[in-house]
Parts: C-alpha cells; sequence; structure tokens
C-alpha cells in the first residue's frame, strides 16, 4: 500500500510476466516466468533457412521473430513460421499501422536485447507489441532465436502466446506456391 495525502491507495501488483535486465538473459527470463523449454548449441548462423541446414530441424518446425518499425519508426515484432514470408500489406492490415518496414538492424538489437539471427519471440529487453501468424498456434512446439546466433530454444506455442500477449491474425505468404 501506498499512503497519498492520508489516503490508502491500493497499488495494482506487477504483471506477470517478469522482464529480465538489458542483453537480457533469455534462460533466467524463461526460468522466472516458469517455461518449459529445451536449448540446442549450434553453429553460428544468422537465418533459420541456415540454422534448419545445420541442424537438421525441418525448415517449418521454425519460427521467427522479425522485428518491424512502423511510419512513426516505432518497432514491433512479427513471429511467423521460418518456411514462410511475410506479406507486408496483410501485416499492415492487421497492425493497423499506415507502413511497416524491416528494423535496421540497430534498431532490432536494441529493442529486443538480442542479435539478429538469435531474437526469440519472447523476453525481449523493450515490450512492443506482438503479432503471431496463425500457421504458428496451429504447432504444439517451435524452435526459435535463442538469445544468440549459436543457440535454438524449443518453446511450446502455448508460452509464446501467454508471455507475448500478442495478436494471432494471418499475415503470411508461401513464397513457392506463388
Amino acid at each position: 500500500m501506498v499512503v497519498h495525502k492520508k489516503k490508502a491507495v491500493r497499488v495494482r501488483p506487477t504483471p506477470k510476466v517478469k522482464r529480465v535486465s538489458p542483453r537480457s538473459n533469455l534462460k533466467a527470463f524463461l526460468i522466472r516466468n516458469h517455461v518449459a523449454c529445451e536449448f540446442l548449441s549450434k553453429k553460428v548462423t544468422k537465418h533459420a533457412v541456415e540454422a534448419s541446414r545445420v541442424t537438421g530441424i525441418p525448415l517449418k518446425s521454425f519460427a521467427k521473430t522479425l522485428v518491424f518499425v512502423n511510419e512513426f519508426d516505432k518497432p514491433f515484432v512479427a513471429v511467423l513460421r521460418a518456411d514462410l514470408q511475410v506479406n507486408r500489406h496483410l501485416l499492415q492490415k492487421v497492425t493497423g499501422f499506415k507502413s511497416v518496414k524491416t528494423a535496421p538492424v540497430e534498431v532490432a538489437e536494441r529493442a529486443s536485447g538480442f542479435p539478429t539471427g538469435g531474437v526469440p519471440p519472447i523476453g525481449h529487453k523493450r515490450k512492443m507489441p506482438t503479432f503471431i501468424d496463425r500457421g504458428i498456434v496451429r504447432r504444439k512446439t517451435v524452435w526459435c532465436g535463442g538469445g544468440s546466433r549459436s543457440k535454438l530454444v524449443r518453446l511450446q506455442v502455448s508460452d509464446v502466446l501467454r508471455l507475448s500477449g500478442g495478436k494471432v491474425a494471418s499475415f503470411s505468404v508461401d513464397e513457392k506456391k506463388k
């Protein structure tokens, strides 16, 4: 309780999601938020396609986490299956932003707290609006960036949804089917 002008005012408890300090420690975040996970060390890679090749894990089992900026240069996150591509027109429609573009590397790393190529869908340094493609929700677990370019983490999709507070929508396309 906080006393203010001789009145007792209840302070709301902190949110369920416990944040981590700058240059986020993903493992600590996952432990603090009671997330069952599996980490996998691998050769340094920058893209899910490369990670799939070096680990032998099918590309459709990966989720990629992309940081975008809107017309005000405010970052937000899009999470989708790694074998799909973002349809920017659909992403604009889903987010309600007038324009969306991929964030510059420095912006993505500063906002997420992780290097590009290792950004997980949760546990970011900065709270950002998150949009999760419907294709992810159909899976029970996904492999994703493990906080560095040399680590992957397998997460339950239910935990990704719970901790990201993300909006689920369709904004991906399969480039191979075009």
